[in-house]
């Protein structure tokens, strides 16, 4: 996730950079830096990695001139800051932000994760470049440096170096060349860049959320993918990556905190549906290298022996959770070949379980709140079972009931109906399993680093789904005609269909089922016809016929279906009445890819309808009550 903030204006910029930092806090605790061009004409640079001590210690520090190259009472007029939630390399100094070209001359901020670091790293390295951190971010001030040492300038460089990676990036940049100007990009969906100007300071401020430019502004500018921007003292300039200037007018922010928050989208919903590659970044850090092509879960200190020792998985949780649970439970099973199941905590609690010492209890809690999973994680820990709890809130009620947490980072949902938080659990499962699949020996070294470079790739292609959202608003204004859907998934997605059926129920009030499609002969056949319209998950994996044939079983009885398939597969185009295509991926991915769409025809269903997505009726964020 990561948090940036960048100033240009006529006072020191340090005090602006720290404050900013502190706005944008919560989208990274690992480290915090500040670079500003000084007095001299120079770049300095202050950074600490200290966990969640940070920001705080950098402030200190750059008061009284306590880290090593800083000078007291280090400043200028403009600069750009970072706090930093690890992705690729240790949480500590040499990684933190801002990162620099070799010579010195360009600093760089970085949202984001660079999917062909390696490849460019081994060519820098080869051009006689010495890397100074383990983080993919530095390639990115490399190749800036590269282009602004050959003449061009920071903008160009800028831009030079964003056609060279593959990924999702925010950027924003300084150059000692130009020392009046900071520069920023957005490349793809994954991180922001909010713009403006204080008319009162005469400054322009950036930032990754629209709450850090308050104290300058309510009228801002938010960059979209493929743009890029410049901004000196009081001045913003616009670009598209081919060099074309850009006329935008400022969108006045209501000066609220619930307004500032929501930024440029119109609720929370449509916030976090986009926030989900950011979301599974966040899940990622720390735990995925990149670099090494390793997974490892530092949260958990189970011995081999103790996991050797596991003969069964319980996955536990309700509603979304429990969903996020099925697909965790899936994954487990198919990578470590221990049974697994999911059941719902409610189920749970009330019966008599088999468990014990050899059970490993995994709860999925958005809150860590929910009344009856913490009622069956209780009755999990006298069975002496071990506890594995994936959740949001850390220091909630399951984090001191489970013997092992693990964070799904999303970042605060707001939204009642969850989105980011389902898709960062289930980033989080899947990494559960492959760490104990190659604990337990049942995958390779070689198997890991295949899982790991596929992860690098998931923001990004959940990216590229967010901006189906034309064909996705065509077919909620056909859906919502209907009083009563069917959706349709089997193996992997079947989690997923019971999601999208539940998103549907939840924002737009309509009665939506979701089914195993190979249990369709056993009953729900008899509901099907003109009135009953059905939503297909149907990638191209290992069931594809099968599902062919269940789409045709559909079209048999008179029902329109609607399928969510992989991109260039025409053969459901020629079964279904509507398609939505999702990026082609290995097939663990593929339910991240098919949860978005779902949660986006929901979502754009209960609009035509006029609901309100972010307080579906008779429904609460959090259920702390039976």
């Amino acid at each position: 996730m990561c948090g940036i903030f960048a100033y240009a204006g006529t006072e020191n910029a340090v005090p602006f950079l720290i404050d900013g930092l502190r706005s944008v806090e919560y989208r990274g605790y690992d480290s915090a830096g500040i670079a500003v061009i000084g007095g001299d004409g120079k770049i300095q640079i202050a950074r600490r990695g200290d966990h969640k001590a940070s920001l705080e210690n950098l402030a200190a520090a750059v008061g009284k001139g306590h880290l090593p190259g800083v000078a007291s009472g280090m400043a200028g007029l403009v600069g750009i800051g970072h706090t930093r939630w690890a992705t690729h390399g240790e949480v500590n100094q040499k990684n933190a932000h801002p990162h620099s070209s070799s010579d010195g001359l360009v600093a760089i901020a970085h949202n984001g994760i660079i999917e062909n670091f390696l490849e460019l790293k081994d060519e820098l390295v080869d051009s006689g470049i010495e890397f100074k951190s383990d983080t993919d971010s530095e390639v990115f001030a490399h190749l800036v440096g590269r282009g602004v040492a050959n003449g061009s300038s920071l903008r160009e460089s800028v831009v030079g170096a964003a056609r060279r990676i593959k990924g999702n990036a925010a950027v924003v940049a300084l150059s000692a060349l130009e020392p009046d100007t900071v520069v920023g990009l957005r490349v793809g969906n994954a991180g922001g860049i909010v713009i403006g100007t204080s008319a009162k300071t005469d400054a322009s401020v950036m930032a990754s959320d629209t709450i850090a430019l308050l104290p300058f502004t309510n009228e801002v500018i938010y960059l979209e993918p493929g743009e890029i921007v410049e901004i000196e003292r009081g001045v913003i300039r616009l670009f598209d990556l081919e060099g074309t200037p850009i006329d935008r007018e400022p969108v006045r922010v209501n000066q609220n905190f619930e307004a500032a928050k929501k930024g440029k989208y119109p609720d929370f919903m449509s916030k976090e549906i986009a926030e989900q590659p950011d979301a599974i970044q966040g899940a990622l850090r720390g735990r995925a290298d990149f670099a090494a092509g390793t997974l490892d879960l530092p949260e958990i200190t189970l011995t081999r022996d103790q996991i050797n020792a596991i003969d069964r998985v319980v996955l536990t949780g309700m509603g979304t959770s429990l969903h996020a649970g099925m697909f965790g439970a899936s994954v487990i099973e198919s990578l470590t070949r221990i049974p697994a199941v999911a059941e719902n905590s409610s189920e749970l609690r009330y019966r008599n379980p088999v468990l014990g010492p050899n059970t490993l209890v995994v709860a999925v809690t958005q809150s860590g709140e929910t009344a009856d999973t913490l009622a069956a994680m209780e009755q999990a820990r006298q069975a002496g079972s071990p506890q594995v709890v994936v959740l949001e809130m850390e220091g909630s009620q399951a984090t001191r009931i489970a013997d092992f947490t693990l964070p799904v980072r999303a970042g605060q949902e707001i939204g009642v109906a969850s989105t980011k938080t389902m898709i960062a659990s289930m980033t989080t499962l899947l990494e559960l399993a492959v760490f104990l699949a190659q604990s337990r020996g049942a995958i390779d070294s070689e198997q890991v680093k295949k899982i790991v470079e596929m992860l690098a790739e998931l923001p990004s292609l959940v990216a590229s789904v967010l901006d189906i959202d034309g064909k996705i608003t065509s077919l909620a204004e056909r859906l919502s005609g209907f009083s009563d859907l069917l959706y349709l998934g089997r193996g992997a997605q079947l989690p997923i269909a019971l999601e999208g059926a539940l998103k549907m129920k939840e924002l737009a009030y309509i009665h939506a089922e979701g089914y195993a499609a190979g249990e369709m002969k056993h009953g729900v056949n008899a509901l099907l016809g003109p009135e009953m319209a059905t939503v297909v998950c149907a990638p191209k994996n290992d069931l594809y016929e099968k599902m062919l044939s269940n789409i045709s079983e559909v079209k048999a009885r008179g029902s329109e279906v609607a399928a969510i398939a992989t991109e260039g597969d025409d053969t459901v185009g020629r079964l279904a009445d509507h398609v939505i295509h999702v990026p082609d991926c290995p097939g663990l991915l593929q339910p991240f890819l098919t949860v978005v769409p779902l949660q986006m025809l929901a979502y754009r269903t209960a609009l035509v309808l006029g609901r309100d997505p972010d307080k579906p009726r008779n429904l609460a964020k959090t259920v702390t009550v039976e």
